[in-house]
């Protein structure tokens, strides 16, 4: 049993990496497609994914060294179905007349390993059935396709890394895994009646993608401060300087595709576009004038205030109190930008300081 914890704890070491890798791609598509992500659909994404990296391990794990695996005698496969009911019968303790021998027919291995086998699958089938919506045939049949796809794997000695197996392929494990599939997609239609459909999910989803929350838009901006730097960057390897590399790329990805088309890439990835404050196609001098205000505004406070810190190092005794005060004054312009963002974070029809200097506005669009 401690060697099952050991490959969860390990698996939990690596899910965080490599669920961002797995999910985020599906995430951003769903973004697009709904508008908003339910909580409901990331916490079995990634539930999912964190239990497909678990079973994965429990299979390969732990990993002996080759030139143990080189001196293995074992068998290498067995294709003798039911094997484990004939192992239970001669090996096991079990006496129904004797209830001392339950328990140790409980734990010992022709039961351990069986029923080891059988709930290995048993989410993979539950997840088929509610979260994928497969029915009972694709249910059965990729069930076995995962089992056989275990066995295979270590049929071949982890793709030929080790030299021979060092792990048994066994038919009984395609007959466990696939019955365990089975199960757990009946569990599934138990559980139906109680959990979220995804009808209603989405139904959610669909009716929360017309507020245009602080994160869709930090999102959008994200992604394309991100294709902007990645730009610059390759760019500057050929000319420079990068900060008019920047500034260019900022200019046309920014500045024109709003003008162009009412949005940016980033906005088309969460589905929101450029409006005035009227709901209407904004003008190309509320564009520009919108984005030299955030940007000027927010972008020259931080820079000029950075400016001014670093002169703190080397600056005359007699001008630090003046650089002080500027200071100041530039971290109080900074809070009320603070107070107006948090004021946005928490109602829904609030328009940020330049949105409201510009008459500009954003708003949901639509999903395809």
């Amino acid at each position: 049993m401690s060697q099952y914890i050991h490959v969860i704890y390990t698996a939990a070491i690596f899910f965080p990496i490599i669920a961002l890798i797995i999910t985020l791609p599906i995430l951003i598509v769903n973004y697009h497609r709904y508008g908003a992500l339910p909580k409901w659909n990331i916490f079995m994404l990634y539930t999912f994914v964190f239990y497909m990296i678990c079973a994965y391990f429990l299979t390969i794990l732990p990993l002996p060294s080759r030139s143990f695996v080189a001196h293995l005698t074992t068998p290498t496969h067995n294709f003798v179905p039911f094997t484990f009911v004939t192992n239970f019968f001669k090996y096991n303790p079990f006496s129904l007349t004797h209830p001392g021998t339950w328990l140790a027919a409980l734990k010992a291995p022709t039961v351990i390993q069986p029923a080891f086998n059988l709930l290995l699958t048993l989410p993979f089938g539950f997840y088929l059935r509610y979260y994928f919506n497969r029915n009972w045939k694709q249910t059965i049949l990729l069930s076995f396709c995962l089992s056989l796809f275990y066995e295979l794997t270590q049929l071949s000695g982890l793709y030929g890394i080790y030299p021979r197996p060092y792990r048994l392929f066994d038919v009984d494990d395609l007959l466990l895994n696939t019955l365990g599939g089975l199960l757990g997609g009946g569990l599934a239609s138990l559980f139906s009646k109680v959990l979220p459909s995804k009808q209603k999910v989405r139904q959610s989803a669909a009716a929360r993608s017309q507020n245009v929350s602080p994160l869709r838009r930090g999102t959008a901006l994200a992604v394309d401060w991100i294709i902007i730097a990645i730009i610059s960057d390759l760019l500057n390897l050929i000319i420079g300087p990068r900060w008019l590399l920047t500034f260019i790329a900022w200019a046309i990805l920014i500045i024109g595709a709003e003008i162009a088309n009412q949005r940016t890439i980033g906005m088309r990835v969460v589905g929101i576009r450029l409006t005035n404050q009227f709901g209407q196609a904004a003008s190309s001098l509320q564009i520009i004038l919108r984005n030299a205000i955030a940007y000027g505004i927010i972008g020259g406070t931080f820079a000029i205030q950075g400016r001014l810190l670093d002169m703190t190092g080397y600056a005359p005794v007699s001008e630090l109190t003046t650089i002080k005060n500027i200071v100041l004054a530039l971290s109080f312009v900074l809070l009320l930008i603070l107070v107006d963002l948090l004021i946005e974070t928490f109602s829904q029809k609030h328009r940020l300081f330049f949105e409201r200097l510009s008459g500009t506005d954003t708003k949901a669009s639509r999903y395809h």
